[in-house]
């Protein structure tokens, strides 16, 4: 008898976890399908316009899309879309999940360079210019948000029923909401070119660029020089121009590889980089902070090191994938491989990579901090915190793609080199 109401007691229990556990997945798919990104599709558009009015000056408040705030869009995007597609394609990215091996314009740096010279003429030879388009930027933001959800609309609407796996997600039970945050497609194209170059590089990475270039002569033109101002654009603008001339290696990595074209990077590039990467300039335009030139110095002398450690980083990487032999830091490079794979993968573990597994992130956090932390206030820090919210988030995201894409070898390599960024922190 005591053994039967054991065994009872024990079926009952196995029962209630049972059930926890359905309603915990319940709870999580609810989560993931409908609050979460339902929520960053409602409250981030909200949250950021409240923000760049919140430190506009009283000239700068307009807030209703206009004739002005559409040919900025159209002007952007018509200027990234013919980089791309009157150029030949002279560089293919990896093969991805779908099988599909992505085509892309190799002229980035080339691209970059031409668009600021640009963008820096009409700046000079018109001096309204900056003027009208600091006064109008929160339009110009608004403006991009509408066509970025229209566009990534119509991307949802012309893959949901052809996208490779869709019978995977229709098994895992994943909803319209999810699938239109997340994307169905790695590599859509429009027109002929590829979406994510255009919306992430070719819009969003030179928009950056354009942007802080028409805050500094705006910033000019109203207060003179500024220290805080020009050690910020100067910042920036070298960390956009190593982006652009870095701009195939970064085909190759898992944000292009294995993240879709869906609202959270096209929106995100059409819409958020625009508006938030460019904060610490628009909150110096309309707000100047006056520094000491040696303060301004230093700063600037912190961020263009740590720009050349990043870049040490991902040239180490290269230099290793082109030569498995290649000489780093005076030694041939130490590595980890995976023979059972066709070819055999292999993960470098000397340099950079040998000291943690994301010591990028913590540099481009320091270089953040010097163009954030220039203006000495507080408001300006904000894309410090959201930076750092974000890189040690995506580190996670990393990690569990790389157990995907590695497998076993990924493992090994934790193993030997045991910390996420920091050494004996994290």
């Amino acid at each position: 008898m005591e053994n039967m109401e054991k065994m009872e007691k024990m079926e009952k229990m196995e029962k209630m976890e049972k059930m926890e556990n359905m309603e915990n997945m319940e709870n999580v798919s609810i989560i993931k399908n409908y609050i979460a990104p339902l929520l960053l599709m409602i409250i981030l558009p909200i949250l950021l316009i409240l923000l760049l009015k919140k430190y506009a000056t009283a000239s700068s408040k307009n807030i209703y899309p206009n004739t002005f705030s559409l040919g900025v869009l159209i002007v952007l995007l018509l200027w990234g879309y013919s980089s791309i597609k009157f150029f030949p394609k002279n560089f293919e990215g990896p093969t991805n999940l779908d099988g599909m091996t992505p085509k892309y314009q190799g002229n980035g740096f080339v691209f970059w360079a031409i668009t600021t010279v640009i963008t820096g003429i009409i700046c000079f030879f018109i001096p309204t210019f900056p003027m009208k388009f600091t006064e109008n930027f929160i339009s110009i933001i608004i403006t991009f948000a509408i066509f970025g959800f229209i566009f990534v609309f119509y991307l949802y609407i012309k893959d949901r029923n052809i996208y490779w796996d869709k019978d995977e997600d229709d098994k895992k039970g994943y909803s319209d909401v999810f699938r239109f945050y997340r994307g169905l497609s790695f590599h859509p194209t429009v027109g002929g070119v590829d979406v994510k170059q255009l919306t992430n590089c070719r819009f969003g990475m030179i928009g950056w660029q354009i942007i802080i270039t028409i805050f500094a002569f705006f910033s000019y033109y109203n207060y003179g020089f500024n220290t805080a101002m020009a050690v910020s654009f100067i910042l920036q603008s070298l960390y956009i121009a190593k982006f652009f001339f870095w701009e195939t290696g970064y085909f190759n990595t898992l944000d292009i590889t294995l993240d879709r074209a869906g609202y959270y990077i096209c929106w995100g590039c059409i819409v958020f980089v625009p508006a938030f990467y460019t904060f610490a300039s628009y909150y110096l335009a309309n707000n100047p902070s006056k520094i000491p030139l040696g303060v301004g110095a230093i700063f600037l002398a912190l961020g263009i090191a740590f720009i050349w450690l990043n870049y040490d980083v991902d040239a180490q990487k290269e230099a290793f994938k082109k030569d498995n032999g290649a000489m780093i830091w005076g030694k041939k490079a130490e590595y980890i491989s995976d023979t059972s794979e066709a070819g055999g993968r292999k993960l470098l573990t000397s340099g950079w990579w040998g000291v943690s597994r994301h010591i990028n992130y913590v540099f481009e956090i320091g270089l953040s901090a010097c163009w954030c932390g220039v203006a000495l206030k507080l408001p300006p820090l904000a894309y410090l915190a959201y930076i750092i919210i974000l890189l040690v988030h995506r580190t996670f995201r990393d990690e569990e793609k790389c157990v995907k894409k590695y497998g076993e070898l990924w493992k090994q390599y934790s193993q030997k080199v045991r910390y996420y960024m920091i050494p004996k922190i994290f």
